[in-house]
């Protein structure tokens, strides 16, 4: 290979590297800490490993050893127990299975990104309008509750103290979490009241009217569960 075509080379592989790491975004775990996990496969196959899941990247995450490694394959696996969390695969990524308080079946496909909210200074936080987007560091959300977690928007945090206390971001979680039921044998997938109302148009009101009166959103799993609840009774 000539020195020509050797540099060529190198310089592609480069570039590949780099693609690769700025698709991989900070990680935002489920759980604070790595949890006893078994993994268990459609041909039967079944491990046991230390695992959690990535809301950043929507992907499973396990330790072999002192190594952080992502689950392959994905499609293969039929169910993993996480801690007394049950997880599937599908459409593209694991949801956690969050059965509703009437039994509805919710397939709950977690995304937690963060959203610059501005600049801390001398004189507190400044609103100034951005449009920095990013995925931030662990985030554990064990909880439906919101006790331990939970989904919620509204969790703040900055950047490392500049050791003046000048400009500093704030970042506010936020989640984009999707939620898959399925309605007179049809599958719904929603993401934010908007999204309910324009899934379901005829019976907009109703749930407008039910949201206010219970003081519902989208913001924490359990608000989000008795929504959908409403929702399958509609119509019966």
């Amino acid at each position: 290979m000539t020195t020509e075509a050797m540099r060529k080379l190198l310089t592609a592989a480069l570039l590949a590297l780099c693609t690769l790491s700025a698709a991989q975004e900070k990680r935002v775990f489920f759980f604070a800490d790595f949890v006893n996990t078994l993994i268990q496969y459609k041909s039967g196959q079944k491990f046991r490993v230390k695992a959690n899941y990535d809301m950043a990247n929507r992907k499973m995450m396990y330790m072999q050893g002192e190594r952080l490694m992502e689950l392959t394959d994905a499609q293969l696996v039929d169910t993993i127990f996480t801690d007394g969390y049950a997880w599937v695969h599908h459409d593209g990524h694991f949801c956690q299975v969050a059965d509703s308080e009437d039994g509805h079946r919710v397939l709950l496909g977690w995304h937690v990104v963060s959203v610059h909210d501005g600049y801390v200074g001398a004189y507190g936080i400044s609103q100034t309008p951005s449009r920095k987007v990013q995925l931030g560091s662990d985030f554990g959300l064990g909880s439906l509750s919101g006790q331990a977690g939970g989904m919620y928007n509204g969790t703040y945090g900055t950047n490392a103290d500049d050791g003046n206390g000048r400009n500093l971001d704030v970042w506010r979680k936020k989640s984009c979490s999707t939620y898959y039921f399925v309605k007179n044998g049809r599958e719904y997938a929603v993401q934010s009241l908007k999204g309910v109302y324009k899934a379901f148009p005829e019976h907009k009101e109703e749930i407008k009217r039910y949201v206010k009166a219970h003081h519902l959103d989208m913001m924490t799993a359990v608000k989000a569960l008795r929504i959908i609840d409403y929702i399958m009774m509609l119509g019966e």
